[in-house]
């Protein structure tokens, strides 16, 4: 008798890794990988100083659900004058924190506003939360910038929530606080939550990127340690809410994952305290140089037009004038990978606008930088 194997529950249904995971699942060692989204610095020595001295002396069992006091404390205090730890709550890294926050906001039927570029597991974690992705476009026309007008015609009485991420991830737009201040006075008059993501908030080349949360009193802002100081494999993020969503993000994040590890926060406490400082800088510094050499590299061996990105790791290049004999962005970077061994991020994974697009990270040393980018160039020659 054949054995019926049980259906998955329905918000399975479609889900898949992200685009970004997939490719990079088909790469190997021999790879150049200008695709994945992590930082090439190590953890800041000063970091790993204080763990290696420390752990013997750790306890390092069950932390309260929310985060160890110290370190809600101190996000609190580079979160505004008026948070409080008890809006805090510290998450394994900014994605779950993303996700608890859906969770406790969205139901069915509930429409939340996503960027169009933007990260590609937004829609994802909108649909497991039982709502509906509506995306708002960043154009090439603006410089893949936030225009308030746009957004705000897009909400509707289904609108639950609205996510910004500045900087941009895939573009390295950062909007405009102007345009910012405008959408927080618009959407007062709606029943609906800012989630502000700032995972990419210190990797900034000029202006820094406004903070939404002193513009509205109803924003959720989300953040990490990944990018900022390299601890992608740490797990630490957090989320800073409005009391009643921050009572009900804890009680979620203690069901689905109890607490962060205890390791991972003692090192939080650490890098957020400002040992590492120095090294943030230093790394800063070369980001910038590596952003400039990329841009040099894309400019010398390709024909690619791009806006140069005022934050996060990424150059965004539009490669659409040479997509004739492909299908599509996604097509063209299979085959760039299968050819030539380099990876990238069709601009497809990032959304409709960002078809006909790729995203380089430009994180690599420069040497590995200049060779992937001029494999490119021979690929579409």
């Amino acid at each position: 008798m054949r054995t019926m194997l049980p259906a998955l529950a329905g918000r399975m249904l479609g889900m898949e890794k992200t685009m970004i995971r997939r490719i990079n699942d088909l790469a190997d060692a021999s790879c150049i990988n200008l695709g994945l989204g992590e930082l090439k610095f190590p953890t800041p020595k000063a970091i790993l100083d204080h763990v290696r001295e420390n752990l013997d002396a750790w306890r390092l069992g069950y932390s309260p659900n929310e985060g160890f006091p110290e370190l809600r404390r101190l996000i609190a205090e580079q979160s505004g004058e008026s948070v409080s730890p008890e809006q805090v709550c510290v998450t394994v890294g900014a994605e779950e924190a993303l996700l608890d926050v859906l969770m406790v906001l969205v139901g069915a039927g509930d429409e939340v506003l996503i960027p169009d570029p933007g990260f590609p597991a937004y829609p994802s974690l909108v649909r497991l939360a039982g709502g509906e992705p509506k995306t708002y476009p960043l154009l090439p026309k603006d410089n893949f910038g936030l225009r308030a007008e746009t957004v705000m015609g897009l909400v509707s009485d289904k609108t639950r929530a609205i996510i910004i991420n500045s900087p941009n991830n895939p573009t390295g737009a950062v909007h405009s606080t102007k345009e910012l201040e405008i959408l927080a006075r618009s959407v007062q008059a709606f029943p609906l939550t800012m989630i502000s993501d700032e995972v990419y908030k210190d990797i900034v080349f000029g202006e820094p990127a406004a903070a939404l949360a002193t513009l509205t009193d109803r924003c959720v802002t989300v953040n990490s340690l990944s990018k900022s100081h390299s601890m992608a494999g740490w797990r630490i993020g957090w989320c800073v809410a409005p009391p009643d969503i921050a009572k009900a993000v804890r009680t979620f994040h203690q069901l689905a994952v109890m607490c962060v590890p205890s390791l991972s926060q003692y090192a939080a406490i650490h890098a957020l305290s400002g040992f590492a400082d120095q090294e943030l800088r230093a790394n800063l510094d070369e980001l910038r140089k590596r952003r400039d050499f990329a841009m040099s590299c894309v400019d010398r061996h390709t024909v690619f037009p791009y806006v140069a990105p005022a934050g996060t790791f990424y150059l965004f290049v539009d490669i659409s004038r040479r997509l004739a004999k492909f299908t599509n962005s996604l097509d063209a970077a299979l085959k760039l990978l299968a050819a030539e061994k380099v990876v990238t991020i069709p601009g497809s994974a990032f959304g409709r606008v960002g078809e006909g697009y790729l995203r380089l990270s430009f994180a690599p040393a420069p040497d590995v930088l200049e060779e992937g980018i001029r494999r490119i160039g021979r690929f579409f020659h």
